[in-house]
Order: structure tokens, then sequence, then C-alpha cells
């Protein structure tokens, strides 16, 4: 997930930017509240200690263990209609764009450009300015190459974190962050339990799970609010319920527990 944790370093800087260049103003004040009492050089250090991979190299080291695709693992695109708060359509972007880079790993040529397509229509809706047709041509120039997908995916996310940063959206870019992890995590769970290989799959999905620690700090200072009350709160919850795993790999129990949370979360999202 490198592309998620240079979103969270921009987030970051942003919001320094941001409190630097208008002292003693309620936009700085905010900014700095947002940082919290975490420092930041710490949440930056924790990220790059994680060894966590971009989502597209999370999903395609899930197709390189001979896990077959799973179709229930991804939103459906009917759901779309249904977000209309900004909330839920943060959230949903980064659902949705698990979903594209699982799509492309397994290079389901029809899928990925219908996910795409679902993607950009989100960004549009969020205003994240990035040019759609351009995107669109070069997606259909490239479909049957699925390195030249994966780097165009790659693309869209970062340019789409970029924009939301230098637009000031912190919140946006969090929860795209957060909708993101969140999907990967159930697709990883939905992996396991289909995978012939379910010690590896395990190992690679605790990697992944890890993550769930400096999403955590990040939402520290907004624990109380309403909005993040709730998935702050089951966040929490499967970082207790990671630890355990990770102390009991073997155990069909543990694995069950967390794959619960995880699902839970996610149903409360899409």
């Amino acid at each position: 997930m490198k592309s998620l944790k240079s979103l969270l370093i921009i987030a970051l800087g942003a919001s320094i930017l941001i409190a630097c260049n208008g002292n003693k103003t309620n936009k700085s004040n905010k900014a700095v509240n947002e940082i919290d009492e975490v420092s930041v050089d710490q949440i930056i250090e924790d990220l790059e200690n994680i060894p966590t991979p971009t989502t597209f190299e999370l999903m395609a080291t899930i197709n390189k263990l001979g896990v077959p695709y799973v179709i229930e693992a991804v939103n459906s695109l009917a759901n779309q209609q249904n977000y209309l708060s900004s909330w839920q359509k943060s959230l949903n972007l980064g659902v949705y764009a698990a979903d594209l880079s699982y799509n492309v790993a397994f290079s389901r040529k029809a899928e990925s450009e219908e996910y795409l397509k679902c993607l950009l229509l989100l960004a549009s809706d969020l205003n994240i300015s990035i040019d759609a047709d351009k995107i669109s041509t070069e997606f259909q120039d490239n479909i049957n190459s699925i390195d030249s997908l994966a780097a165009l995916v790659k693309d869209i996310l970062s340019e789409s974190q970029y924009i939301l940063n230098q637009t000031s959206q912190t919140e946006t870019a969090l929860l795209f962050l957060i909708g993101s992890w969140i999907e990967s995590s159930h697709i990883c769970i939905s992996a396991t339990e289909m995978s012939h290989n379910i010690e590896d799959m395990i190992e690679v999905s605790i990697k992944h799970f890890e993550y769930v620690n400096t999403i955590i700090k990040y939402l520290d200072s907004r624990k109380d609010q309403s909005d993040f009350n709730d998935i702050y709160t089951q966040l929490s919850k499967i970082k207790d319920l990671v630890e355990i795993l990770k102390e009991n790999r073997t155990d069909a129990d543990k694995f069950g527990d967390l794959s619960i949370a995880v699902n839970d979360l996610r149903n409360g999202i899409i």
C-alpha cells in the first residue's frame, strides 16, 4: 500500500503547511488539532517501517498464490447509486479503488473497465479534477497489458490523492485511505477462505492488517466525533484481534473472529 502511505504523508504535510501559513487563525488551529498529539515524524516513521505493498501488489500476490478470483469479494457496482453524502462517496472511492486493483491484477478486463468508470464518477462527484477522458482512453489502449494497467491504476490513485491534499480535502483523503484499507482487508479474508495455501495467505493478510495501527493513530483526535466514533471503535477491535492472531496463526477460530470483525466494519460502509 505504498500509494496509500503517500496519501497519509501528504495529508499530514498539507495540515502542517496550512497551520504554518495561517498563524493564529481558526483554520490553522483546526489543522493543528487534526494532527493531534501524535508526532508527525513518528507516524511517517511507522509508515516506512510497515512492510506493506501497494494495493495492486497485494492483489497480485493473492493471484500468485493461486487463489481463485472471488466475485463476491468486491463491492457491487449497483451500490454506487446509494452513496449520496460526501462521507459515503469518500469511503467508497477507496473501496472501489481496491476493487479496481483486484480486477486488474486478475486480468478481469470487462470488470476493470466498469470499476474504472465507477471510480471516475465518484472522483468527479468529490471534485477530484482528474482527466477522465484521457484516463479512459489510456485504459482502453493498454487493456491487454496488465503491467501497463497496473501502472495506470497507481497513477490514478496518486493523482487523486495529490489533488485531495492540494485542495485541503484532508478528511476526504483520510476516508479514502480507510475505505481502501477495509476493502483490501475484506478481499484478503475472502482469498484466505478460498486458498489452498492458507498459511501463506494468513501471513500476507497479517502484514496488511498491521497497517490498522497507523490508521488508528491518525483517527485518535477524531474518535469522539459521531461520524468517526463507530469506525474508530471497530478498528480498535480489529487491532486487538490482529495481535491475537499473530500469536495464534494456525488457530482457525482466531482468524474467524477477525474475519467477522472486518466484514462487520465493511458492511457498515458499503
